[in-house]
């Protein structure tokens, strides 16, 4: 028997379309002689459309091309593909909620010559991005209380029994039902997940060890197809990468596509044992490849999908708009992209001249435009400015120092770039990275304005790694070596002159990792965990978690003397995290996420109040 994966693009939401490219995976594989073709999870209606899943017409779309779809099913052929379905389609029988809507299935198609079978998904995630009891009901709820290995049914296709999964049943450590094991003992010989999940760094590596003990444990050989394309669930956008591959009986791995590739496989079934035919030339990669690989393409897909071309970007000479550049002018291509410098009287000649040689190593269009001027003009309008109530009541306006540096933030963001961005048909960009966003590090209107924020979900020393891999893939250098080594500063008053060595009042060495223990970590760390730490001297190695870094014990002692300076810098940035942060988090733009803790829909809050619990405030009274 003769089997192809086929790892396809899919489009959120356009079941036309991915009909289209699901005939034509068809086609390909029905002129090479495959015998069964294998198609990813949601291959017909895409998977992040948020609640489209309640638009009964919708769904009666879905159904109507995925009939369409089995259609090319035939004498030797078989396909296997995700869709959605109503239950009623199933069943017949019109099965409603109590809250009156259709129920609906996440569904894998195995068609036939002559039959149409319909595996429905087990296990519903329900964590991070996903919310799928939101929209589906799951197996169990379809066949009710009954024997968990009556669940798992094979399907034999020319003499081959095959076991469907889809998607979380490959992932059933965390549950108590168990489709991998329960499939394979009632007889399947190929364990087959069709999959359609993003990318988060590092989640391949995971993904492949885990498949590869089932196939190990279990002695049959496992296939695991995922698809491509973009998709967001409003202000978080997922890039969805591919990474399918396909381990023997002895869980060795014997196929791996290339992330976001469109790729047909193709193996041979013989004497039990799954052969790969095809040479993917998989090669391991690392995890900072591979955030750049997912950022490029989230940049160049979703300008895509946004029908845009061209990007300006406000390079400030500082390693965040650096980074920005470079990954645009790889995304959208160097004749697409115009960076502009704003210098005003706190700039230095050091940044500026960083600026200009970034866009000659680029090789994109560049211009400067002094913000100093406007700046003055507004303090001229607005300082002193005497509103008045029908009182006749009146208060002064007054705008001091700090004042005035928002006041370039937004002047260079709202106006500047955007007027630019608006003359030359572009979108202007959102340069803030992680580090930043958790604390509300930006002005709004200034900084945290721009169409999209692709590094939003970079921590700073991220930044910093994904500028040493683009120096190192590029024929000449792009990122100015300089930039690496100057002290990160928004450069907006005297206190932040890089010249001097002065800037942004983030320790980023160890604000990084102390804003990652609370965001981003599983068990997030807890205000009281951070503090014993620090009081037991071993903060650092508990911040690192494991991973290299530059954060070490003495770096934080040599900042934080004693109990109340540290207390009181941890508060100031829970607060502004906890705070004024949530505030402009809801109106940044949507974020490419890379991490496990994206901001949007990943990690979901409440603009509340911050919130200090009892045992971190006993634990400080207590050694203050």
């Amino acid at each position: 028997m003769k089997i192809r994966y086929s790892q396809i693009t899919i489009i959120p939401g356009n079941p036309a379309e991915n009909y289209e490219t699901c005939r034509r995976a068809a086609l390909r594989a029905k002129n090479d002689g495959v015998n069964v073709l294998i198609l990813p999870e949601m291959a017909i209606p895409g998977y992040l459309i948020a609640d489209k899943f309640e638009e009964n017409d919708f769904i009666d779309d879905c159904e109507f091309f995925s009939r369409k779809l089995c259609c090319e099913a035939g004498e030797g052929f078989s396909i296997i593909f995700g869709t959605v379905m109503f239950y009623e389609s199933l069943s017949k029988s019109p099965r409603i909620g109590t809250d009156g809507r259709k129920a609906k299935l996440n569904t894998a198609w195995i068609a036939t010559k002559n039959n149409v079978y319909h595996k429905v998904k087990t296990l519903l995630p329900n964590y991070r991005e996903f919310e799928e009891p939101r929209h589906f009901k799951d197996n169990l709820w379809v066949k009710g209380a009954m024997n968990e290995w009556d669940m798992f049914e094979t399907y034999n296709i020319g003499g081959v029994s095959l076991g469907v999964m889809i998607c979380e049943d490959g992932w059933d450590d965390d549950y108590d039902l168990k489709p991998f094991e329960a499939t394979s003992k009632n007889g399947a010989q190929i364990l087959i997940d069709i999959s359609y999940s993003p990318f988060t760094a590092g989640k391949n590596g995971i993904r492949n060890r885990k498949f590869s003990a089932h196939a190990r444990n279990l002695g049959k050989p496992v296939m695991y197809v995922n698809g491509l394309g973009l998709q967001n669930n409003g202000k978080t956008i997922f890039c969805f990468d591919g990474s399918s591959a396909a381990w023997n009986s002895k869980g060795e791995l014997i196929a791996h596509s290339k992330m976001y590739s469109e790729e047909d496989v193709d193996f041979e079934f013989v004497n039990g044992e799954l052969v790969c035919l095809t040479n993917t030339d998989y090669k391991q990669t690392t995890e900072i490849q591979d955030i750049h690989d997912t950022l490029v393409y989230g940049i160049k897909n979703y300008m895509a999908q946004c029908g845009l071309r061209r990007a300006v970007i406000g390079a400030s000479g500082g390693v965040d708009s650096t980074l920005a550049a470079a990954l645009y002018a790889e995304a959208i291509g160097r004749e697409n992209l115009l960076l502009v410098n704003m210098p005003s009287q706190y700039n230095s000649q050091t940044t500026i001249s960083i600026a200009e040689k970034l866009a000659a190593n680029i090789g994109c269009w560049y211009t400067s435009v002094p913000v100093g001027h406007s700046a003055a003009h507004t303090f001229e309008q607005i300082n002193g400015l005497k509103p008045t109530n029908c009182n006749g009541e009146s208060i002064e306006l007054t705008l001091s120092s700090f004042n005035m540096e928002n006041v370039q933030a937004r002047d260079r963001g709202s106006r500047i770039l955007g007027a630019i961005a608006s003359a030359w048909g572009a979108v202007f960009t959102n340069n803030g990275n992680k580090t930043e966003t958790t604390v509300g590090y930006a002005t709004l209107y200034g900084d945290v304005a721009g169409f999209l924020a692709a590094l939003g979900d970079l921590w700073k020393h991220t930044v910093y790694d994904l500028c040493r891999y683009i120096n190192s893939i590029s024929k000449k250098e792009i990122v100015p070596p300089e930039v690496l080594t100057l002290k990160p500063s928004a450069e907006l008053s005297e206190n932040q002159a890089v010249d001097k060595g002065l800037g942004d009042p983030l320790i980023y060495p160890y604000h990084d990792r102390l804003f990652e223990a609370m965001q981003q970590w599983w068990n997030r760390a807890s205000l009281a965990d951070i503090l014993q730490h620090y009081l037991d001297r071993n903060l650092a190695e508990y911040l690192n978690h494991d991973d290299n870094s530059d954060l070490t014990e003495e770096l934080i002692r040599s900042h934080f003397l004693d109990v109340k300076t540290f207390t009181d810098d941890l508060e100031r940035w829970y607060k502004l995290f906890k705070g004024m942060g949530v505030a402009k988090r809801i109106q940044a733009p949507p974020i490419i996420a890379v991490t496990r803790r994206a901001y949007g829909f990943d990690y979901r809050e409440s603009a509340i109040q911050p919130y200090f619990t009892r045992k971190y405030l006993e634990l400080k009274a207590k050694h203050l």
